[in-house]
């Protein structure tokens, strides 16, 4: 319980950072008991932490059971499982070697959570390096090794400390007082030090693109799908617009699904909702408009299927569903992308064949329900004066390495649309607003967001915010953000230290756990 209060308080909305260095102490120490003192003891090892792993689950992230009770107690089950084998192998090994093998505890947990980018239950909230979102200035070496060099940080320092500890319960401090000054410098001032060197220094005044941000809040439960028709929640969101349209103005960026109601592909430009579009482009020139919007494709009788397709209703059609983003300039140009990185339970089904009974308790989020269609990968709006902007969909912000393909196509901007008003007010919209600092400084990018409830806002290639909205009040604000050119370590090569740290706790079981234990101090 105390591992999960500590780990429960660095997060959303307690902010008392120091608490994650220690939060895993606890559960070191339990292991250890354990092990010298229990016969049957994976069981209690299992029990114990992962008691631990889901009630931290459920005090960081509660906020899903405003959306769903039954989707909630889903995801923190199922969640907090993949948390628990690392200590389950970690005290496996133990057993055998009789010391403990922090290295190999460190790539397991890597391992576990760079599962969280990968697999069809994918909830990479949790984590350890998510914790920094709110305090970027500590973690400008992002750049070089990403959200899991935070979670590496997090988890030797917890070492470090738990061997403090030790040492003060042992009186051995003064004996090895120069062991553990350096042991202090190297894993706590080197890492701080980094983040204040690698800070981006002001430069020369770059070029810029001149953006339009609509904020309408548009009730997700008793407007958006329910209340105000398609075509009064556009109007809406363009007379917001035109409060701040001057003649500057390149982009007008709005949520995701602020074009609802199931527009088909295959003619949008006959929708009636881009022909409002298209009649409010002609009063203003040269503006762009970008958003997202519900949308569906259908097959062509001998066309192959995918596996997502549905059959309509009484007649013989098939069609995919789609959560998607638009780029429309009101004449022949219109960019289209798909939602990639969809929600588990919720646009997506994970496995199935083997998970199909949890899908009565999906949460229910407004448009179209069951399995979505997707792009396979990330898509890149173009331009004619060669500006990119990366469409991102909501959820897909929260991945780190997906956001680097949209940068190694070329984006010289993130543009975030989302719907943060599920959960209502409560840590959740302010913890996904604050991810997006993260991937600021992974890529070194301005980050547009545009929210329909939530927070919109802009952010810099620092992870500083320079503007935002506030929470459940429609808003609208120009801004001029920077094209940023450079690319960053962890840009061009993703998650390497996942890869690193997993060969080598691969080895520290080959090898003598000593030259690892050595090697760690």
């Amino acid at each position: 319980m105390l591992s999960a209060l500590l780990l429960t308080l660095a997060w959303q909305n307690f902010y008392f950072l120091p608490s994650i260095f220690f939060g895993l102490i606890p559960l070191f120490m339990l292991e250890r008991k354990i092990r010298l003192e229990q016969a049957n003891s994976k069981l209690w090892v299992f029990v114990y932490v992962w008691l631990a792993i889901l009630v931290w689950n459920i005090g960081a992230v509660w906020w899903i059971w405003n959306a769903s009770a039954g989707g909630a107690i889903a995801a923190f089950i199922i969640n907090s499982l993949p948390m628990v084998l690392p200590f389950l192998l970690y005290h496996n090994q133990n057993k055998k070697t009789g010391t403990e093998n922090i290295w190999l505890f460190i790539g397991l947990w890597i391992a576990a959570e760079y599962l969280q980018f990968w697999w069809d239950l994918a909830f990479p909230w949790l984590i350890l390096g998510n914790v920094f979102s709110y305090a970027p200035s500590l973690v400008q070496w992002f750049e070089i090794t990403g959200v899991l060099g935070g979670s590496v940080w997090i988890l030797i320092l917890n070492f470090k400390l738990w061997q403090l500890i030790e040492a003060w319960q042992q009186k051995q401090i003064n004996t090895q007082r120069t062991k553990w000054l350096n042991a202090l410098f190297i894993w706590v001032f080197v890492p701080l030090f980094a983040s204040w060197y690698l800070m981006p220094k002001e430069a020369a005044k770059s070029p810029s693109v001149s953006v339009v941000v609509v904020q309408p809040n548009i009730d997700p439960y008793t407007e958006k799908f329910n209340g105000l028709t398609p075509q009064e929640q556009l109007v809406k969101m363009l007379q917001l617009a035109e409060t701040k349209i001057d003649a500057n103005t390149q982009f007008v960026i709005l949520p995701e699904t602020a074009l609802q109601g199931g527009l088909e592909e295959n003619s949008l430009k006959q929708e009636s909702l881009f022909q409002i579009l298209k009649g409010f482009m002609q009063a203003h020139p040269g503006i762009s408009i970008l958003g997202g919007m519900d949308s569906y494709k259908i097959f062509e009788p001998q066309a192959p299927k995918s596996l997502t397709a549905r059959k309509a209703r009484n007649i013989d059609i098939w069609f995919d569903s789609y959560n998607a983003a638009f780029c429309y300039n009101g004449s022949d140009s219109l960019q289209v992308y798909h939602k990639s990185k969809l929600v588990p339970g919720v646009e997506k089904m994970p496995y199935p064949q083997v998970f199909g009974f949890i899908e009565k308790y999906s949460i229910s989020m407004g448009g179209t329900s069951g399995s979505l269609g997707e792009d396979k990968e990330s898509k890149v709006f173009g331009f004619s004066n060669r500006l990119q902007l990366a469409p991102i969909i909501c959820y897909e912000s929260v991945f780190p390495t997906y956001i680097t393909s949209y940068v190694n196509k070329g984006a010289d901007v993130l543009c975030i649309i989302t719907n943060d008003g599920w959960w209502g007010n409560t840590p959740g919209f302010r913890q996904h607003f604050d991810f997006s600092r993260l991937r600021a400084i992974e890529n070194r990018r301005w980050v547009i967001r545009c929210a329909n409830t939530g927070i919109s806002g802009i952010i810099n290639h620092k992870g500083e915010i320079i503007t935002q909205t506030q929470w459940w009040q429609p808003d609208v604000f120009k801004a001029e953000v920077p094209l940023v050119q450079t690319e960053t370590y962890y840009t061009k090569n993703g998650d390497w230290i996942a890869w690193v740290l997993m060969i080598f706790a691969f080895l520290s079981t080959r090898f003598k756990p000593m030259v690892f234990a050595r090697f760690g101090a």
